[in-house]
């Protein structure tokens, strides 16, 4: 994939032109959405989340999927995120959108949105409230996505309750050649690799099984979109590279360090424990979105708990249990 600098005031037609998304490989974080305590997006925490994430040699960006509390954002949230997010990278990585939403009125609304700030790729689920399986359906609502916006999507196949089969996927990507790459989540490792087997090469093929990075990326994932790569990207790029140079014992011990962490993190109000993760580590992820707010004190210490013992910061005291009620 192409990389330049882009000027944010130059037009959509331009920045597509630097990135084809269809070349898209490696690690992309989907990356916490920084809020103030009053609920505020905090635009200097996600420059400098940006420019962390960008030094440590990932290859796109996200936006306002899940670990952004994509759910809970306006369209003028995912406008403002895109605007800075393309501030902050400068052209060196494409910046895609999460699009969670439950209709396609309301998905072209935020997807027009994201495009008119600057991104150059959607990531989209499937409709999670009133939800479906039908091809023909999701077919209908991709198809809506892409013909508003003219922008390149990733399916993201997240909803337990609905998940996509192979067959169905298959149909999507034939039928709609902006649809340029599937992100598999949900814990489903046998269904990412069928999608490996099937249709690698007529798209990127991305995980975000985070217990299995290491068994995906040795099936031939192209890549991963996954909140492990949001905590710790520097871990998510050197898997990929020992992977590829086939330092498989290394690549082993890794997963073994990370796998800890992960199962520290996972669970219920996910984006909360990843900010208190970035704390931890000494960056900024700012506050979740009311009525969420810090995990509980025993999380917090097994997330740090966690962290230490991997190697992935430096021994330090535990916090005291009244920090805990502030990340």
């Amino acid at each position: 994939m192409r990389r330049g600098r882009f000027d944010p005031r130059e037009s959509i037609t331009q920045e597509a032109a630097i990135f084809d998304l269809r070349e898209l490989t490696g690690v992309v974080p989907p990356l916490v959405t920084p809020f103030t305590e009053s609920g505020d997006i905090d635009a200097p925490a996600l420059r400098e989340e940006i420019r962390y994430m960008i030094d440590t040699g990932v290859t796109g960006i996200v936006i306002g999927g899940s670990t952004g509390e994509g759910a809970g954002l306006s369209e003028d949230d995912v406008a403002r995120l895109v605007e800075v997010s393309m501030e902050a990278a400068e052209g060196r990585v494409p910046i895609l959108a999460g699009v969670v939403t439950n209709d396609s009125p309301e998905a072209i609304r935020v997807a027009r949105r994201a495009r008119d700030a600057g991104a150059c790729g959607l990531q989209v689920p499937p409709p999670h409230f009133c939800f479906t399986t039908e091809p023909r359906i999701l077919e209908a609502y991709y198809r809506a996505i892409t013909d508003a916006t003219g922008l390149p999507l990733i399916i993201y196949n997240v909803i337990p309750w609905a998940q996509l089969a192979l067959r169905s996927l298959e149909k999507l990507v034939s039928n709609n050649p902006q649809i340029v790459g599937i992100k598999q989540s949900g814990g489903n490792i046998n269904a990412l690799a069928d999608l490996c087997a099937n249709l690698k090469g007529r798209v990127r093929i991305f995980t975000a099984i985070d217990d299995m990075l290491y068994p995906s990326f040795l099936m031939g994932a192209d890549g991963t979109i996954s909140g492990t790569s949001s905590v710790l990207p520097e871990a998510a790029v050197e898997l990929i590279r020992l992977v590829e140079e086939r330092r498989f014992r290394e690549g082993l011990e890794l997963h073994e360090r990370l796998l800890p962490v992960w199962r520290s993190i996972e669970g219920s109000d996910f984006p909360s424990r990843v900010k208190f993760a970035l704390r931890v580590m000494g960056r900024t992820g700012g506050f979740p979105r009311s009525p969420f707010g810090p995990p509980t004190p025993e999380v917090a210490a097994r997330i740090q708990a966690e962290l230490r013992a991997g190697g992935f910061i430096a021994l330090r005291p535990r916090l005291p249990a009244a920090e805990h009620s502030v990340l």
